[in-house]
């Protein structure tokens, strides 16, 4: 019934010729469509702009991050980056792209335009609407101090050394080509495994316990002990007693063929990951040479590489430490099939530099071998940065005109591998873990790791609370709880990349180098 009625009301519109009503509803719903339609096509050119625009912010920056470029070659980097952030057909063509570089006030506009076609705008004849934007980069001039602390553990072998090796001579050349001043960046690196290794030049300095004063130093040994000597016979029988002081320096000197590798131990906790500076009138403060001792040759081992020789053969678990703590055998010994340098693989830490030459061949000259110990690796970042000793070419952290900063990488979780043994573990930066240098005592390795993340942690928390500015990387990481560590780590989430690939790494420290650049949008 209601159709029908609707219908016959259609139709007398449709025939009605009084007023020429028809011609008169035609011309009113010309305007009202192109209205709502042009609002559409307004619209989607205001998006069109907001895309151009954040397109032109990154190519002002990824110019921005090198100084020396030429006029071209910038040119080309912005379309690049332009490409990359605005693809054809979305949301209209990228037209008259320009950059401008200028010397003197060290900044770089882009400059580009975008065309949208309309849809209903059309009927109006205007075809297409052209949005413009302009972006400005400026580099701030700040000074830079940063601290590269890298990992350079067995898995980093092969093609992974050599893409961190690229990636880190890229963050080197974009700082030291940015600055006017060679004095305005000084970059130091820090190579890490299970320890690190401060360089050979250091060997018996102050700080390094010359003396074995430190509580931890040779802790192994278990302590002083006594030698007697004996001559003649009868009543011409004389003996004297020697109290002998356990000291890593006194045995190396005392091998052949072997010196110390440049490693050291870590410190008690919480010194472990601090920068508290070392102090000869407080023992605990120093640092010890990293010694691995030569292992009992009654059982396997890892680390045997000396004949126990004779010893007081005690009952039960005394003759295992009774074996360890043989220091005679140490005289005119010769290692074998193993090392007092067991656990020191990596090349030494370079102080901050600002020379380039220096830092990039102490890049190439990285290697991978050992295991992980990101904690200890994040603290001689610390101290590399530290205005105070061991190394002390950093400036003070109350100086704002320095911008203080660290990248971590990683590409796995941190190992310490128990041992079903007396000594509960290897012999590695915090000793054996039956000496409680770590805080736990467990053969469990799982445990063990979760001490070491737990330090790791603490050691960014602490470089964060001195101003420094943590950057933080997993490479090829599968483990969820490293990634989350290593986010947690980083001063903010922004500031932590995870990088699947040697492309994406390269990428990463790309971007790491424009952010301490302090590239900022002026408009």
């Amino acid at each position: 019934m209601f159709l029908a009625r609707f219908s016959r009301i259609i139709a007398e519109f449709a025939g009605n010729r009084r007023g020429n009503v028809a011609v008169i509803f035609a011309l009113a719903l010309m305007p009202v469509t192109l209205l709502a339609g042009g609002s559409v096509d307004l619209s989607t050119a205001m998006n069109a702009r907001s895309r151009l625009a954040q397109a032109l912010d990154a190519a002002a920056l990824a110019v921005g991050t090198n100084a020396t470029i030429s006029d071209e070659e910038a040119l080309e980097v912005a379309t690049g980056f332009i490409n990359a952030n605005y693809p054809e057909r979305e949301l209209g063509n990228i037209t008259s792209v320009t950059v401008s570089l200028d010397t003197e006030t060290d900044t770089v506009t882009v400059r580009g335009a975008a065309e949208v076609r309309t849809t209903m705008l059309g009927l109006a004849g205007i075809q297409t609407i052209t949005v413009h934007w302009e972006s400005v980069a400026q580099r701030a001039r700040q000074r830079i101090e940063l601290a590269m602390v890298l990992d350079n553990t067995g898995s980093m072998g092969g093609s992974k050394i050599r893409g961190l090796r690229d990636a880190a001579h890229l963050l080197s050349e974009i700082l030291f080509e940015g600055v006017d001043d060679p004095d305005d960046v000084k970059i130091g690196l820090v190579p890490f495994a299970a320890t690190v290794n401060v360089g050979t030049s250091f060997e018996r300095a102050w700080w390094l316990d010359p003396n074995a004063i430190s509580p931890i130093h040779a802790q192994w040994a278990g302590g002083d002990f006594s030698v007697e000597t004996c001559t003649g016979r009868g009543r011409r029988r004389q003996c004297t007693t020697t109290t002998v002081h356990p000291n890593h320096w006194d045995l190396f000197d005392s091998l052949r063929n072997t010196s110390w590798g440049g490693c050291v131990e870590s410190r008690s906790l919480p010194m472990d990951i601090d920068d508290t500076a070392p102090n000869a009138a407080r023992p605990e403060t120093l640092f010890v040479p990293f010694f691995a001792p030569d292992e009992p040759d009654s059982w396997w081992s890892p680390n045997d590489y000396l004949d126990d020789g004779d010893f007081i053969n005690l009952p039960g678990l005394d003759e295992v430490f009774d074996r360890l703590r043989n220091l005679l055998k140490y005289d005119d010994g010769r290692p074998s099939g193993g090392s007092p340098n067991s656990a020191c693989t990596t090349t030494p830490i370079t102080a901050l530099t600002n020379s380039r030459s220096r830092i990039d061949n102490a890049i190439s000259d990285m290697d991978a071998n050992g295991t992980t110990n990101i904690a200890n690796g994040v603290s001689w970042g610390v101290r590399v940065l530290s205005p105070q000793m061991p190394y002390s070419e950093g400036t003070g952290y109350d100086d704002r005109d320095v911008l203080k900063a660290l990248v971590i990488l990683t590409d796995g979780e941190n190992v310490l591998r128990g041992q079903n043994s007396d000594f509960m573990s290897e012999y590695e930066t915090y000793g054996y873990i039956n000496d409680d240098r770590l805080g736990i005592r467990t053969s469990s390795s799982s445990r063990l790791n979760e001490a070491l993340d737990e330090r790791t942690v603490a050691a960014c928390n602490y470089a964060k609370a001195q101003g420094i500015r943590v950057y933080t990387i997993t490479f090829q990481v599968n483990s969820s709880s490293t990634r989350n560590m290593m986010r947690s780590c980083a001063s903010s989430d922004s500031l932590y990349f995870d990088s699947p690939s040697t492309s994406a790494l390269r990428d990463t420290f790309e971007m790491i180098a424009g952010d301490l650049a302090n590239l900022r949008l002026a408009r």
